[in-house]
């Protein structure tokens, strides 16, 4: 595993590594087969390198059979991935919204990706409104943990309560599930609802602080999509920045 583990949490951390099935957790072999399945779209292949998904994955201890929910879906790129690593007997719900989808199923498709993986589920609806699948292993948020504090008319994403949408996640998930974190790091003391106007990035502190009061639990911090030549100011769709902005990686145990 690459990137710097660090906090409190690491010890327990590598004891649930050690203890907690890991005969049924995936290792690298088996998220490497996820990487190279040839029904990839060349677009996800090439943001590899920048995403670097095999070493976020290493941090989620993905197994067969588990359920999980992967917010704020995007394009499916994390949702295909990880329906490879749960299999058949798992599940994958990915979560849009009606405004985001329209946009989605143009690239690469929903459509598609649905008919290649049968165990992928969408789910549409706000977050702090709508009813989650139960029973959940693994929740990812990745880079949108930040749209909590969104709201946009053109997409029709209306002003959302975080503390409960956070809420939501922690009761619909299973005692030990774990929750993965990545998104863009704003300047520290940022206010979350302008910082994500203006540059969709969000302060990791006041995430570890929302997430303490929905009852989770720091475990680890990586470094691995970290980049200090980010001066933190730029919107991340700016062309300068876009694919390598500094991005911080949580990983919370729900109790």
């Amino acid at each position: 595993m690459s990137g710097l583990l660090r906090g409190a949490g690491q010890g327990l951390l590598l004891g649930l590594l050690l203890t907690a099935g890991a005969a049924a957790d995936a290792g690298p072999a088996d998220i490497a087969k996820a990487l190279a399945a040839p029904l990839r779209p060349a677009a996800e292949r090439a943001a590899d390198a920048r995403r670097r998904p095999a070493e976020v994955l290493a941090l989620f201890r993905l197994g067969p059979g588990q359920r999980v929910l992967d917010m704020v879906a995007g394009t499916g790129y994390y949702s295909r991935l990880i329906a490879d690593v749960v299999g058949p007997t798992g599940m994958v719900f990915a979560h849009s919204t009606e405004g985001l989808i329209a946009v989605d199923e143009l690239q690469p498709g929903w459509s598609v990706l649905k008919r290649q993986h049968p165990n992928v589920r969408l789910i549409l609806g706000y977050p702090d409104r709508m009813r989650l699948p139960d029973r959940i292993d693994r929740v990812l948020f990745h880079m949108c943990i930040h749209d909590l504090w969104w709201e946009d008319a053109q997409y029709r994403i209306p002003r959302m309560d975080p503390e409960k949408a956070l809420k939501k996640v922690y009761d619909a998930m299973v005692r030990g599930g774990l929750v993965l974190v990545v998104d863009h790091r704003a300047k520290a003391g940022a206010e979350p609802r302008g910082e994500t106007l203006a540059h969709h990035r969000i302060d990791p502190a006041l995430v570890k602080a929302e997430m303490a009061k929905a009852g989770f639990v720091l475990e680890a911090e990586s470094d691995v999509l970290a980049n200090p030549e980010d001066d933190l100011t730029r919107i991340v769709y700016d062309p300068a920045i876009r694919g390598r902005t500094d991005r911080f990686v949580q990983l919370y145990r729900r109790p």
